[in-house]
């Protein structure tokens, strides 16, 4: 049994309430998340990473995703292949895939 519950709030307005040795711990960045931040820093918005910090001092990382843009879709997909032990690209090829998606649509997605 778990001594504290995690209650956070996304950035859609979804509460999510996480018992937090659910939570996996590891000092290694999951490769899902080193996606997602290389994907905030070339300026794409449909992503937020929080961090919570848990009663036990260590840190809880919460990704959220706005599913109505293209890197939304594709950090969800990521989410799956790797749930599902299939490896996942490496930055550069997600990042032109989302400059390739972006510029088909006719948009640049990004901020920058």
């Amino acid at each position: 049994m778990s001594t504290s519950l995690v209650a956070h709030l996304s950035r859609s307005g979804d509460v999510h309430i996480v018992d937090s040795d659910a939570i996996p711990h590891t000092d290694d960045l999951h490769p899902i998340m080193g996606i997602a931040v290389a994907v905030m820093n070339a300026g794409y918005t449909g992503l937020a990473i929080d961090e919570l910090k848990l009663s036990n001092g260590r840190i809880a990382h919460a990704l959220d995703v706005n599913l109505a843009t293209p890197e939304g879709r594709l950090l969800q997909e990521l989410s799956h292949q790797v749930i599902s032990g299939k490896e996942v690209p490496n930055i550069r090829t997600v990042l032109a895939g989302l400059q390739r998606a972006y510029k088909a649509s006719g948009n640049s997605g990004s901020a920058a």
